[in-house]
């Protein structure tokens, strides 16, 4: 059995990317869905709905550092993350069908300690799930352009979960009315759609190379300590959690933009997020080749910088515009946020080899886990900026969801879904340029001198496949 796997057959790369499906339809719900939800029919106040939010997102300053470092050290006969997948689906589909059937309770504090509850529950279940989910690809295969093709069957996956959010809860909303009773029908059939999806990657990629860590004598602080001078790492990670901000900034506006703010049918978000869905998957090819002719990071500068035009067109916008531009910006957005993804999570994995090559140990599990810090914590700030932000600018929660609000209301929400996200785009930029990580210094890395002490990666990386069962 080779040692070095450069291709990875369609199935498993099909199977793993399948997980991606349901952590989709699970974080943009959320993303989308919850702070609209907590306010426009738990009535909760905004301000108190983007804190919770907010709360829940900081239990995974513990959480997903301990779900590395646990997943790096696990010993299961199927290997070290995949038996966490199982664990993470239940979690995140029972949490997710709590947070949308919130009962009614006599007092706002009594809602806010159940909502604070099953926010926990869902930030714990993502984590069990994502952080070995996210370090698989590093374990899976060592082509460069091969981790490329292996996430661009991710970003697909999250391009459908992305459009059953964002297109079949906006047309439940508006069959079955803005309640708790269509709120209620989402909830049963996403957690399914969550479920499934998850618990399907883990089946699927039984046959997927896994690696075992080698014993450290190095402690978790160290092991952090360690990580932070990994300077591509530490660029990337700084760039995706400005545009993270403003993508959250978007996610939680979106609802209130388009009710109040342009004022149009809920089913015309669904035909967006269609042809968004569509866009993306034609998209990806290009941004492959684009990747092979002028680099990741510059791929990636290119999406970003559609991503900027994207926000600033909607300053000019309005009730009276043509729906037609409205559809034009998704397939605007659908240009770029695949190659943002694809090629953001394929350098993420270059970055982890990196650190193999010259540490001499395998710590997949760490660099998810604070990837996937970054990415919740990004998305926790957006809903308690939008949330205090509305509640300063006297959004009336009150008020029907298609009706008008004060002036500074709208302001408000423009700033949210256009201005802020440009902004931190346009910063974010800054950043990526000062990641230097390529094929041809990653090919030319050695272990450093003071690691020489640790195992070699090569005896780490000794290929092991699970048992045809796919038994823990």
């Amino acid at each position: 059995m080779s040692d070095v796997i450069d291709r990875l057959p369609t199935r498993l790369k099909l199977a793993w990317g399948t997980g991606a499906l349901g952590a989709a339809v699970l974080m943009n719900s959320i993303t989308i869905l919850i702070l609209y939800y907590l306010v426009s029919v738990v009535r909760l106040d905004p301000g108190l709905a983007g804190t919770l939010i907010f709360i829940a997102k900081l239990f995974d300053v513990v959480t997903d550092p301990l779900m590395g470092m646990i997943s790096d050290r696990a010993r299961f006969r199927s290997g070290r993350r995949r038996p966490f997948l199982v664990a993470g689906a239940l979690l995140s589909a029972i949490s997710f069908a709590m947070l949308f059937t919130v009962p009614q309770f006599a007092s706002q504090t009594d809602t806010a300690a159940y909502v604070l509850g099953a926010l926990l529950l869902y930030a714990l279940g993502y984590t069990i799930f994502n952080v070995p989910y996210m370090a698989m690809p590093a374990e899976m295969t060592d082509g460069y352009h091969e981790r490329s093709s292996l996430h661009s069957y991710r970003v697909v996956a999250i391009s459908i979960g992305s459009a059953i959010a964002g297109s079949l809860a906006p047309i439940l909303l508006q069959v079955f009315g803005q309640g708790r009773e269509a709120y209620r029908i989402i909830a049963i059939l996403f957690a399914a759609i969550i479920f499934a999806s998850m618990v399907y990657c883990y089946f699927g990629t039984r046959e997927a190379r896994f690696t075992f860590s080698a014993p450290t004598t190095h402690d978790a602080r160290n092991q952090v300590r360690m990580l932070l001078t990994n300077k591509p790492f530490m660029w990337l990670i700084a760039t995706k959690a400005l545009q993270l901000l403003g993508i959250a900034s978007v996610g939680a506006t979106t609802l209130f933009f388009v009710t109040a703010y342009l004022r149009i049918p809920l089913a015309n978000l669904g035909v967006a997020a269609i042809i968004n869905t569509i866009v993306t998957v034609l998209t990806m090819p290009l941004f492959m080749r684009l990747s092979k002719r002028i680099g990741k990071r510059n791929g990636y500068i290119v999406s970003t910088i559609v991503f900027v035009i994207y926000c600033l067109s909607w300053i000019p916008s309005g009730p009276d515009e043509p729906l037609i531009w409205y559809y034009a910006r998704a397939a605007l957005v659908g240009m770029c946020l695949g190659g943002n993804i694809l090629l953001a999570n394929s350098m993420l994995t270059d970055t982890i080899e990196l650190d193999a090559r010259r540490s001499g140990m395998r710590r997949e599990g760490l660099y998810a886990s604070m990837y996937s810090f970054v990415e919740k914590t990004a998305g926790a700030f957006g809903p308690l900026l939008v949330g205090w932000t509305l509640q300063f600018v006297g959004f009336n929660r009150d008020l029907p969801p298609n009706a008008v609000q004060e002036p500074q209301v709208l302001f408000g929400i423009l700033m949210g879904v256009s201005v802020l996200p440009a902004c931190l785009a346009t910063l974010s930029m800054v950043t990526l340029s000062f990641y230097r990580l390529d094929q041809n210094m990653l090919r030319d890395a050695v272990a450093e001198p003071a690691m020489q002490g640790a195992a070699a990666v090569g005896a780490e990386r000794a290929a092991v496949t699970a048992p045809p069962s796919g038994r823990l």
